[in-house]
């Protein structure tokens, strides 16, 4: 296992124990010897939409399909928001996590995407996953998570509900398969 899984994603494995993680699929931003930190880029929130974000919020309605979901990141701070997003569109806080996607968590991020000035791609999401020191490294020794570097097109464009079978897809498994096998369904 790499030391530092930042930039990479984190997919559960049909041994995941946590009903919050099942068949999840983790972009993490931020892992060392203290803690880890990630966004689940696959749980939209039947709940909220960006324009409903936007209206708590006192934002202008986007200028854009407004119905896009609000993701849930993660069982963490789910009152906190987090913008994952493409290159093209910086601001001074916006922390880049790979060449090609970067984490904001400022308000106006959501305001520059609402006013059609933003990032082309984006995830809005609640909240995060975290783990303390070491606790990520057990998780993985017990087999309940398989990482793979992390693509653009995968958090941004593909489908979140074929995000899991994806992932396993890219490393040659059949995740259907494999969950049938587990007696986790």
């Amino acid at each position: 296992m790499p030391s530092n899984l930042a930039g990479q994603l984190l997919v559960a494995t049909p041994q995941m124990t946590d009903p919050r993680f099942k068949h999840k699929a983790i972009f993490m931003c931020q892992h060392d010897d203290k803690a880890a930190m990630g966004l689940v880029i696959n749980n939209p929130s039947s709940d909220i939409t960006l324009s409903q974000l936007n209206e708590k919020l006192g934002i202008e309605m986007p200028h854009f399909d407004s119905d896009d979901p609000v993701y849930i990141g993660g069982p963490v701070e789910p009152q906190r928001g987090y913008i994952l997003h493409s290159n093209d569109h910086m601001m001074p806080d916006t922390i880049p996590v790979t060449k090609d996607i970067c984490l904001s968590i400022h308000v106006d991020m959501i305001k520059e995407i609402s006013r059609g000035f933003g990032p082309v791609m984006t995830k809005v999401m609640l909240g995060y996953a975290g783990w303390s020191s070491g606790q990520l490294e057990e998780e993985m020794r017990q087999n309940m998570w398989f990482h793979l570097a992390a693509d653009p097109d995968m958090l941004f464009t593909t489908d979140s509900n074929i995000i899991w079978d994806r992932s396993f897809a890219l490393l040659g498994i059949t995740a259907g398969s494999l969950s049938s096998t587990s007696g986790t369904a």
